[in-house]
């Protein structure tokens, strides 16, 4: 893009482009090309100017293709074998094509555009209205100051997108005249990746200190604006991965991939601070959802459990990708998986029943191989059409055993024998010629990830379900975060009790990561950061073979009776370099001072 440093004619892509808020952010404005002059007086081109750095926010549907992302880990399976997320799970990917397209350019073109943006606002302003219209210039030096830290806050986000994929990255803090100065870009080098964690926490300070609260209560027309707590919940999420066992390897001798200092605790504790900054913005900013369900399908509402969000214009694409096949226009793309069915917990038989809370292959659980869906986490079946459930605005029952309407040998049946429900809007008519759409938004962070956030890093800090650090202003247990998300009444599964140990209680904050955060985008991150990607990136994938067992009588019965036996789906390959994503070859021809990540020279 051209400098700001001179008046050249300065492009602004129309509000069409917004997929937020039904593109409603500004007052309206339809024309395309502006001078740099014109930009800088005009508030509306500048509000354009910054929706477009929102525009480069990654999409949280099918945005792999057709298919979302935990289809290459162990939450799900891609019913098409053409698909290109099918490259990540046969390993078909590198340093010349990745199934994300090119999330490096993505986000650096979001950077870039936010450097445009701060340099075009050192040349904004109002004061010429101070005298005559005193009120516009307090209202455009609030918004215009609103908008600068927004930037602060994309590009940090920005960031943190690459460091997750590729450790540390080239800090790029200004804009640069491709005229005059492409040779200053051409060497400049990769920062070390703890250079860029606290560069991201920089950026998330101002921009928390600076940005509203919630923009939302004041206008429906900000929902999907970075707010103080959407900063701080990016801090909370970068400091946390930042601590995690990737990026604080015990040999590491390469800073640009992690840490090679031994004060991992201080980054835990760093990171618990972080989450609790969000926390102490319960009750008055947040709280959570009354229905687990209905997070996901807000449409035009608001939830004070949602902290940064991505809205989309009216649509049903993700509908027609994910009605289970022979429903309306369906064509199944998700198919869950056995191994994170799995995961989900038996619930309650009777209020004080021990099988409350048990694993459904634990001692004494309760668990019943010929009903394996009763009596389980609520959440399970919120998330995920199993056999026999009804579907859709006519309650249509879903037969997935072989030979079901929505069963093997069906085209586009269910790999797995499960279908996804979580997201799904299940009121449209698909079929119909009207009335068919509905808005859909993305999550980027809300308040029961904080809290799983908050819990991992107090574990792992002070190694104790039950331990507290008032000097660090850390006066939540881990066990109080972790049954803050379990007990809610959204879900309604029993607490976790103080005795439980803390290796055990580790492991259950990892699960409920896993079944509170299924299809969030959150899984294929976790299994990296956690280094446990040969297992849930690149092991094995099962489902569910279901047979109909019914007996033939005269008259027939009503009650059908199935077999249920857990099988092999699919084997994934999986190689340790994977770890990091490579830098691009194409980046590396351009650059004379980047180096490239292990394993990929």
């Amino acid at each position: 893009m051209k400098t700001l440093k001179n008046k050249y004619i300065y492009a602004i892509l129309v509000m069409a482009t917004i997929t937020m808020n039904s593109c409603n952010f500004t007052e309206p404005d339809m024309l395309t090309f502006k001078s740099e002059e014109e930009v800088t007086k005009n508030l509306n081109s500048l509000t354009t100017v910054i929706n477009n750095v929102y525009a480069y926010l990654p999409d949280g549907y099918d945005r792999i293709g057709g298919s979302m992302l935990s289809s290459a880990c162990d939450e799900a399976e891609e019913v098409n074998d053409l698909e290109s997320i099918q490259n990540f799970n046969t390993g078909n990917w590198g340093l010349f094509s990745n199934p994300e397209g090119n999330p490096w350019t993505n986000n650096y073109n979001g950077i870039r555009k936010a450097n445009v943006f701060l340099d075009l606002l050192t040349k904004v302003d109002w004061t010429y209205l101070q005298k005559g219209n005193a009120a516009e210039y307090a209202r455009r030096v609030k918004i215009t100051k609103m908008h600068k830290y927004e930037a602060h806050f994309l590009r940090a986000f920005f960031y943190f997108e690459l460091i997750k994929r590729y450790g540390g990255v080239p800090l790029i803090t200004r804009s640069y005249d491709p005229n005059t100065e492409l040779d200053s870009l051409k060497v400049i080098p990769r920062a070390e990746f703890g250079q860029c964690v606290d560069y991201i926490a920089a950026q998330c300070d101002s921009a928390a200190k600076y940005l509203d609260t919630d923009y939302s209560v004041a206008s429906s027309q900000y929902v999907g604006r970075a707010t103080k707590g959407a900063a701080l919940a990016l801090k909370a999420r970068t400091l946390l991965y930042a601590a995690s066992d990737l990026y604080n390897q015990t040999a590491n001798t390469d800073s640009l991939i992690g840490y090679t200092d031994a004060n991992r605790k201080v980054r835990w504790i760093r990171a618990a601070k972080a989450c609790k900054a969000v926390m102490d913005m319960v009750p008055t900013t947040y709280g959570t959802h009354n229905d687990y369900s209905g997070l996901f399908l807000l449409r035009d509402a608001v939830s004070k459990e949602v902290i940064f969000e991505k809205r989309y214009t009216v649509g049903n694409g993700f509908e027609v990708l994910n009605y289970p096949v022979g429903i309306a226009s369906g064509k199944t793309s998700t198919c869950p998986s056995q191994n994170l069915v799995d995961a989900y917990e038996m619930k309650f038989f009777s209020a004080s029943d021990s099988r409350n809370g048990k694993s459904w292959d634990e001692l004494g659980s309760g668990y019943n191989p010929l009903a394996p869906y009763a009596n389980r986490d609520p959440r399970l079946k919120k998330t995920i059409v199993c056999n026999t459930e009804k579907f859709g605005k006519d309650n249509t029952v879903i037969q997935i055993w072989e030979g079901g309407n929505q069963g093997i040998p069906r085209k586009y049946a269910s790999k797995t024998g499960y279908y996804l429900r979580k997201y799904v809007d299940e009121s449209l008519d698909l079929t119909s010629a009207s009335s068919n759409t509905i808005k859909h938004q993305w999550i980027y962070f809300r308040l029961s990830e904080v809290n799983l956030n908050y819990a991992e890093a107090m574990i792992e800090a002070f190694g104790s379900p039950t331990a507290t650090s008032p000097a660090d202003g850390l006066t939540v247990t881990a066990l109080t975060a972790l049954n803050n998300v379990r007990t809610r009444p959204a879900v309604g599964m029993p607490a976790l009790p103080t005795t439980i140990t803390t290796e055990n209680f580790k492991l259950k904050v990892r699960n409920e990561r896993r079944v509170e955060l299924a299809f969030e985008d959150h899984r294929y991150w976790d299994a990296r950061r956690w280094e446990i990607a040969d297992l849930a990136i690149g092991g094995e994938i099962y489902g569910m073979r279901i047979e109909n067992t019914t007996p033939v009588t005269t008259p027939p019965t009503t009650t059908l009776t199935f077999k249920y036996t857990k099988q092999l789906v699919e084997k994934r390959t999986w190689n340790d370099k994977m770890y990091f994503y490579p830098i691009p070859q194409s980046e590396m021809n351009k650059s004379t001072a980047m180096k490239q990540n292990p394993g990929w020279e």
